[in-house]
C-alpha cells in the first residue's frame, strides 16, 4: 500500500492549529460518481488532484497528511452508480474502507451535489444505510459540494428544504462547501473543527469493523425474512378476494330484500365480489406502485 506524506505550509499549520488535537483523525469519503467527493479528498489534503489523477479507478485509495503534529488520514472509496459497474462489487469494495482506516473511521463525509433531492440521492442514503448500518450514523456528516462562486439566502434555504430527506437521517449534520473557492481555508477549518467536535463527544470515538459486521448480519436478516415479490402478491390477492366476497355476500343479502337463497347468494355474491375485488386490486397495485417511485 502507497501512502503519500504531504509537507505542510504555514498556511496549513495557521488553519489547522486550533482545530486538530494531537492523535490521528481517519476520514472515509463516501458518495455517488461526479458529486466531488474525490476533489473534496484532496482539498483536505492540501492536493486537490491526488485522488482525482485516475477516475477510473475501481479500488478504496488511501493517503495522509501530517498537519502540525497529528496524521489526517483520508480514504477514497469508488463513485457509486457509475455506468457498467457491478453494483455489489463497488459496495463489497466500499467496505474494505474501515480496513484501509484501521483500527477504524472517525467520520464518514457523505458527499452529494448541492442540488434538490433526486432519486439517486436517496438511493446512495439507502446503500449506505444496508452497507454500514444504523450505527455509522452517529459519525456521518453529509457535506454538499458546489461550484457556484456566490448562495443566495432564498436558494440556500429552498435547496436545504428539499434536500431534509437526506440531512434528517444525520441528525441534520451537514456542511455545504464550495470545491471552487480559491480561499478553501476557512471552509476547510470549520470543516475539521466539525469533524473535531464530533469524535470528542463520543464514547466509541470510531466507528469498528465489529459495527461492520453486525449491519452485514444485520442486512441478511432483512433479506431472508422479507417476503419474496410473488408471495407478497398471491397474500394481497387472497386478502382482496375474501373482502370481496365477504362483501358481495351482504350486497346479495339486501339486494333481495332480506331473503337470501343460495342460488341468489351465490350469483350475487359472485358478480358484486368479483367487481369489488377487481376494484381493489387495481387500487392496490396504483398505490405500491407510487410507493415504490
Amino acid at each position: 500500500e502507497v501512502i503519500t506524506v504531504f509537507e505542510v505550509s504555514d498556511h496549513d499549520r495557521l488553519i489547522l492549529t486550533d482545530v486538530l488535537p494531537t492523535g490521528e483523525l481517519r476520514i472515509v469519503l463516501y458518495g455517488q460518481s461526479g458529486q466531488g467527493k474525490s476533489t473534496l479528498g484532496g482539498i483536505i489534503l492540501g492536493n486537490r488532484e491526488i485522488f482525482t489523477s485516475d477516475k477510473d479507478s475501481k479500488k478504496c485509495r488511501k493517503e495522509r497528511k501530517t498537519i502540525t503534529g497529528r496524521d489526517v488520514v483520508v480514504v477514497d472509496t469508488p463513485g457509486l452508480f457509475k455506468v457498467d459497474d457491478d453494483g455489489e462489487e463497488v459496495v463489497e469494495e466500499i467496505k474494505r474502507s474501515i480496513k484501509h482506516a484501521e483500527p477504524g473511521p472517525h467520520v464518514f463525509l457523505f458527499v452529494e451535489r448541492f442540488k434538490e433531492i433526486s432519486q439517486e440521492k436517496l438511493d446512495a442514503l439507502k446503500t449506505f444505510q444496508d452497507t454500514f448500518g444504523k450505527q455509522a450514523v452517529d459519525y456521518t456528516i453529509v457535506v454538499f459540494t458546489t461550484k457556484r462562486k456566490e448562495i443566495d439566502a432564498a436558494f440556500m434555504q429552498e435547496t436545504l428544504k428539499s434536500l431534509r430527506r437526506l440531512t434528517d437521517q444525520f441528525q441534520q449534520r451537514y456542511f455545504v462547501f464550495n470545491i471552487r473557492d480559491e480561499q478553501q481555508g476557512s471552509q476547510l477549518d470549520e470543516l475539521l473543527g466539525i469533524m473535531n467536535k464530533m469524535t470528542g463527544e463520543k464514547c466509541q470515538p470510531f466507528y469498528t469493523s465489529k459495527m461492520l459486521q453486525e449491519a452485514e448480519e444485520a442486512l441478511k436478516t432483512r433479506k431472508e425474512t422479507k417476503p419474496k415479490p410473488e408471495e407478497e402478491w398471491r397474500s394481497f390477492y387472497d386478502r382482496c378476494g375474501l373482502i370481496g366476497m365477504a362483501v358481495g355476500c351482504a350486497a346479495g343479502y339486501f339486494i333481495c330484500g332480506g331473503e337470501l337463497t343460495p342460488t341468489t347468494g351465490a350469483g350475487v355474491g359472485a358478480v358484486v365480489g368479483m367487481m369489488l375485488f377487481v376494484g381493489i386490486a387495481f387500487l392496490g397495485v396504483l398505490a405500491k406502485i407510487k410507493l415504490q417511485a
